[in-house]
């Protein structure tokens, strides 16, 4: 167990000890490519490419020098999102995670997050969580809480769920026990 440092004041409570501290492992997890979103990112690149080549070559004879001629650049917001697709998101959740922080106490979970200037720190009461999930891996995850949302207009009645938690940390197993003892302990003593 962990002694809390300074910057903890005033957010633990006045029993509550740290049990674990860590980071997400911040490597890319080329699994992510398997989606049909990488399959719509090379037709997107593909086609932002051809029509950047296309729009060049047939402004090229106009002679306008290319800046001043915006037709090729008509190509550029889907070139953007194509390479999204194709892997930006990937490199993106490696570097949220590269800014993220866990903590578990023996009263709460919580995950913190600097990044782009902006610093947050979210926080789960253990007793309030009713189910914790730990998918095994190398590395695992332990799942506490899911978050509904609104999915964009064009499917105006499906939910988004996102799966919050310690994601892609190496002592996942270790972590899910420290959870449920801290649960079981805190419910007991509620009783």
């Amino acid at each position: 167990m962990t002694a809390p440092t300074d910057s903890w004041n005033g957010i633990l409570g006045p029993d509550e000890e740290i049990l674990w501290q860590g980071q997400p492992r911040s490597t890319i997890d080329w699994s992510g490519l398997l989606s049909p979103i990488t399959l719509m990112g090379v037709f997107f690149t593909g086609f932002s490419l051809f029509w950047i080549a296309m729009a060049i070559s047939l402004t090229a004879g106009s002679g306008a020098p290319f800046p001043f001629n915006f037709f090729p650049l008509f190509g550029l917001p889907f070139l953007a999102i194509g390479l999204w697709m194709l892997g930006g998101r990937l490199v993106l959740d490696v570097w949220l995670r590269g800014h993220t922080w866990y903590t578990l106490t023996n009263q709460t979970a919580f995950v913190a997050r600097n990044a782009l200037g902006k610093k947050t720190l979210e926080s789960w009461p253990i007793a309030d969580m009713d189910r914790i999930v730990w998918e095994d891996g190398s590395p695992g995850s332990v799942i506490f809480h899911m978050k509904h949302g609104s999915m964009p207009v064009s499917r105006r009645n499906a939910t988004r769920i996102r799966f919050l938690g310690f994601h892609q940390i190496d002592e996942a197993q270790q972590v899910y026990g420290l959870m449920r003892r801290a649960r079981r302990e805190l419910r007991e003593n509620d009783a």
